[in-house]
This record gives structure tokens, C-alpha cells and sequence, in this order.
């Protein structure tokens, strides 16, 4: 809005109608430049939000990835855990099997 195009009515009785008008017009001047700093301001902290937005979805994905491959590692290293204890058990089996089989066919002397 153009301001200088506002239409005050000058007093009647003076030269002191101009000094109002003036004075009017520069607090309308400060008053619109505050406006616009504001709205400057508004949008500033708008695109802020927006930035703050874009970077709390990208954590939510990097957070999102690294829980499903830290559950697929979990899996991967249980199975080779359960593969380890299976193999152990396999030999500890054998060993005994060997040893009974020996004390029975007299290799070993009890």
C-alpha cells in the first residue's frame, strides 16, 4: 500500500496541519518498516522449519536402515552361535562315543 496517497485533512487554523501530516507519515513509514522486517522474518524462520523438517525425516530413515541391519547382523551372528555350539556339541559326542566304545572292546582298562 502507497501511503503517500493518504488523504489527511489539514487543520484550518495554522501551518501546523503539514508538521502533523509529516509526522503521521514518517510513524506510517516506521510502522511499515517494521512490518516488513517481521514478514522477513516470518519467512526466515520458515525456511527454518522446513530445513529442521527435511533433516528429522532423514534421520528417521537413517535410524529406520540401521535398525533392520542391526537386527539382520543380530540374526546372522545367533546362527553362527547356535552352527558353533551344534558343531561343539557334535565333537563332545564323538569323543564320548569314542571313549565308551573303547572301554567296552577292552582298549582301555577301567
Amino acid at each position: 500500500m502507497d501511503w503517500q496517497y493518504l488523504y489527511l485533512p489539514e487543520e484550518t487554523s495554522g501551518g501546523g496541519g503539514n508538521d502533523q501530516v509529516q509526522n503521521l507519515q514518517r510513524e506510517v513509514e516506521g510502522i511499515e518498516k517494521i512490518m516488513a522486517q517481521t514478514v522477513e522474518q516470518i519467512l526466515a524462520r520458515g525456511e527454518n522449519l522446513d530445513h529442521l523438517r527435511n533433516k528429522t525425516e532423514d534421520l528417521k530413515a537413517a535410524s529406520e536402515h540401521f535398525k533392520t541391519t542391526t537386527q539382520r547382523v543380530a540374526c546372522k551372528f545367533w546362527w553362527k552361535n547356535v552352527k558353533m555350539i551344534v558343531f561343539i556339541g557334535m565333537i563332545v559326542f564323538i569323543i564320548i562315543f569314542i571313549v565308551l566304545l573303547a572301554t567296552k572292546y577292552g582298549v582301555i582298562h577301567t
